[in-house]
């Protein structure tokens, strides 16, 4: 598990919890929660607030915490813009990742005998492997869904390259201009 960057996120960008989570990277998110406590926990565990409510914002940088104020909702420009900022990966790692709903580790597994209690028949004949949640106990596996994962990393890796594109010019210019 990457052990940083350690990320809290605000009630609204929960989608953004479950790819981080799904990635990899402890991710708290609470639907309902106090901006103060928010703040309070990202000083105390030392995470990064995502955010955006620009007012949550401003406090956690008052406050001398790092936050992240995203303004655009696109999953794809937001995973560019953490991955350029915090360094995340934009690649699944099956045998690194979280539970979208709590957070948890999820472990890789393909015994039968583990999840059949947990899961439905055909989903057990299905499929081969399967994620089980070490904290509450969910059972993922890769269905139908599966399938847009790696094309919103993909876009994902595509618009950090549009990213980079632009800062690239920018650079070159300003040290250009400095005689560097």
């Amino acid at each position: 598990m990457p052990s940083s960057p350690r990320f809290i996120v605000d009630s609204m960008l929960g989608h953004v919890a479950r790819w981080l989570r799904m990635l990899g990277y402890d991710t708290v998110y609470y639907r309902n929660i106090d901006d103060w406590k928010l703040l309070r926990i990202a000083k105390n565990e030392d995470r990064i607030i995502l955010t955006r409510d620009l007012g949550l914002f401003r406090r956690a940088r008052k406050n001398g915490l790092r936050a992240l104020f995203i303004e655009d909702p696109s999953i794809e420009k937001i995973l560019a813009l953490l991955s350029i900022r915090y360094g995340i990966r934009l690649e699944f790692d099956e045998n690194d990742t979280r539970c979208p709903e709590c957070n948890g580790i999820l472990r890789c597994t393909s015994s039968i005998v583990e999840v059949s209690s947990k899961v439905s028949k055909d989903i057990v004949l299905k499929y081969k492997k399967f994620w089980i949640c070490q904290s509450c106990g969910k059972v993922y596996w890769q269905g139908t869904h599966w399938k847009t994962i790696p094309s919103i990393l993909e876009r994902a890796q595509q618009e950090k390259l549009k990213f980079l594109s632009k800062i690239k010019p920018i650079e070159k210019k300003i040290s250009s201009e400095e005689g560097v």
